[in-house]
């Protein structure tokens, strides 16, 4: 199979056997919520959902629906959206935050803690789904959300967003900063001239001065407080390969709101990610230090996703070795992660053998393919 047809039949694989799978087994037969996750059989297990998969799911089934590759998406993705703000959400008059998890029989919420990495799904979802059908009422939800998040949750002094309330710890990561980044940046996309693409200049800004190394070459992922190295030093050096592509997606995504130029920090974070993330047979490593030593050689499903945006990303750009890169990383996840364990599921994490490490399919995973699929659908030759 060339590189070309491993691209178009990952994007056939996401419309013709994932999304109807997770539009039926993965949502609640007479609820209307998504499944949290299936056993490997298929089968929905019982297990608290959080609002994170919610959104994402909502997120999914909204751009399904509005790309025309699952039309029966939209009513799900209204009704989720509608039952996420019932059973997750307190929503006042300025502000609305989002309990973590709930119970998935009777509704009552598992988890009171507000967790910044949700509610950049919620904004993500929000965005989405006001795409699809322009309702007003959701971007003042919207307003709301966002509110809570920089009352409650932005650092005034030393910036960014803090992990959760009640905070666990001072510490900060940078994988909360970059979801908030897609969020606004797709809040900008459907709503510009509100605000959302200043919120998103604010977050490169801090990347750009803290959490990217130049000198390096890496996008860190624990830090102190003040962005000073984090105290622990297992953890003051990790970058994740799967980020830096995640990020190179994402300054593109932002150099064409806002027109800045990104150029240089996205081939920094490829070079790299290509020079230090990858095992000798193309598979992506979920963490490797600052030096290059690999410090977890297993493999996640979505690294792999995340290099296909980021050649998708460079394919637009004119770069000819781009498409060859997706359709490695196309083969590399149709041979090691989406073989089984049933069609239009996955396995999502393995370890360097090759064997599983996880005994469900989260739905959490969707998301990665899906929004994968919507880049790689447009570098294929029509």
């Amino acid at each position: 199979m060339s590189e070309a047809d491993s691209v178009t039949s990952f994007v056939r694989w996401n419309r013709e056997e994932a999304l109807p799978v997770w539009a039926s087994r993965g949502f609640g037969a007479s609820g209307d919520r998504f499944h949290e996750r299936l056993d490997r059989s298929g089968y929905p297990l019982a297990v608290p959902h959080r609002a994170m998969v919610q959104a994402r799911q909502i997120y999914v089934f909204a751009h399904a629906a509005e790309l025309g590759w699952y039309v029966p998406g939209a009513e799900l993705a209204e009704q989720a959206m509608a039952a996420l703000r019932r059973d997750f959400c307190d929503d006042g008059a300025i502000i609305a935050s989002v309990a973590f998890s709930i119970d998935p029989h009777s509704g009552r919420q598992v988890s009171t803690t507000r967790d910044s990495y949700t509610h950049a799904f919620v904004l993500f979802a929000i965005a989405h789904l006001y795409r699809l059908n322009g309702d007003p009422a959701l971007l003042r939800f919207a307003e709301r959300v966002a509110a809570f998040v920089e009352r409650d949750m932005v650092d005034p002094v030393h910036g960014g967003v803090i992990d959760t309330l009640p905070a666990a710890s001072t510490a900060k990561r940078q994988n909360p900063q970059m979801h908030l980044l897609e969020a606004w940046l797709a809040l900008e996309d459907v709503a510009p001239g509100r605000g959302w693409l200043e919120r998103a200049d604010t977050l490169v800004s801090l990347f750009q001065r803290h959490m990217g190394k130049t000198d390096r070459g890496v996008l860190l992922e624990h830090f102190a407080q003040d962005w000073s190295p984090h105290p622990d030093p297992t953890r003051a050096n990790i970058f994740e390969p799967g980020h830096h592509y995640e990020w190179a997606w994402l300054l593109d995504r932002h150099g064409q709101l806002s027109r800045q130029d990104h150029e240089s920090w996205r081939t920094t974070l490829h070079t790299t990610a290509t020079k230090h993330g990858h095992a000798p047979g193309g598979l992506i490593h979920d963490e490797v230090e600052a030096g290059g030593r690999v410090a977890k050689p297993s493999h996640r499903l979505w690294p792999h996703t995340e290099a296909i945006k980021a050649a998708a990303a460079r394919h637009r750009d004119g770069d000819g070795e781009a498409l060859g890169e997706a359709g490695r990383m196309a083969s590399l996840l149709d041979t090691h992660f989406l073989a089984g364990p049933f069609a239009g599921g996955w396995t999502d994490h393995i370890s360097p053998a090759g064997e599983p490490l996880v005994d469900y399919v989260p739905a959490s995973s969707l998301y990665h393919l899906f929004l994968a699929a919507t880049e790689a659908d447009r570098m294929i030759d029509r």
